[in-house]
């Protein structure tokens, strides 16, 4: 068995009809990379320290998170037995 030249290769995706040549050239595309899915989305990079800054004041320093935890668990264990009733 011969393997085919590039030359055969090309003769007989020309022999394709073209509804079947256009599928084989998305078959041998590369893929898009990440950043270019991103860039036709209109997607830019994300900015942890923007994201930072508008954040800054919106949670109180004198309240911990642990603090904010079991006030939102006993907020739920006490709408459980609400509903209950």
């Amino acid at each position: 068995m011969m393997t085919p030249t590039l030359e055969n290769v090309l003769q007989g995706a020309q022999a394709l009809p073209l509804a079947d040549r256009r599928a084989l050239i998305t078959l041998i595309e590369p893929p898009k990379s990440l950043e270019e899915i991103a860039a036709e989305q209109g997607l830019k990079p994300f900015d942890v320290e923007a994201v930072r800054q508008q954040a800054a004041g919106i949670w109180p320093d004198d309240e911990s998170t642990d603090e904010f935890t079991a006030w939102l668990r006993e907020e739920r264990c006490a709408g459980k037995e609400r509903e209950l009733d």
